[in-house]
């Protein structure tokens, strides 16, 4: 299993940044999804369950496993071939602004074969993709300029931390 932690400082209220977790758009948005299909309640209900569709055959069947609005959002999700993630998101209000805490853990499936990928492209730093995905994030809700789906944000209050965790199993 593997497990890294983004955290970033946002220029919006934490009420905004809780948003981009619970509003289905914004959700499909910041991922690079291509939808949130299905939604069975809304995203900050915990229970609701919803399908997050990254493209071709890559779909997670997520669900809202604690929502404590505008602090706390956890989901966990199941994809193809044994693949799966939790995603906690924590926000604290500070200076004005919000905290990200953004902690990931994630398996990837095919055995000794899935954790040799993880190894080579997933696991290495810099976590190019997240830190993107997590940039969008920043720019949707803290109001900087749009940005197209593959650039990166980067500014003194959105400096990418990325903190590599112990692996578990």
């Amino acid at each position: 299993m593997g497990r890294y932690r983004i955290t970033r400082r946002i220029r919006a209220t934490p009420e905004q940044v809780f948003q981009a977790f619970t509003d289905p758009a914004l959700v499909a948005d910041w991922m690079d999804a291509s939808a949130v299909a299905g939604p069975t309640g809304p995203l900050d209900v915990p229970g609701s369950r919803y399908t997050l569709i990254i493209r071709g055959p890559w779909r997670f069947r997520t669900v809202v496993v604690r929502s404590e609005p505008p602090w706390l959002h956890e989901t966990v999700g199941r994809g193809p071939l044994g693949g799966s993630y939790r995603m906690v998101a924590t926000l604290s209000a500070r200076d004005g602004g919000t905290d990200l805490d953004l902690l990931t853990e994630y398996t990837i499936p095919l055995g000794p074969i899935g954790r040799w990928i993880d190894r080579r492209w997933v696991d290495g730093e810099p976590h190019t993709t997240a830190n993107r995905e997590v940039d969008r994030l920043v720019a949707l809700v803290s109001g900087d300029r749009p940005l197209a789906r593959n650039e990166a944000s980067i500014g003194p209050d959105s400096r990418p931390i990325t903190e590599e965790l112990p692996f578990t199993k």
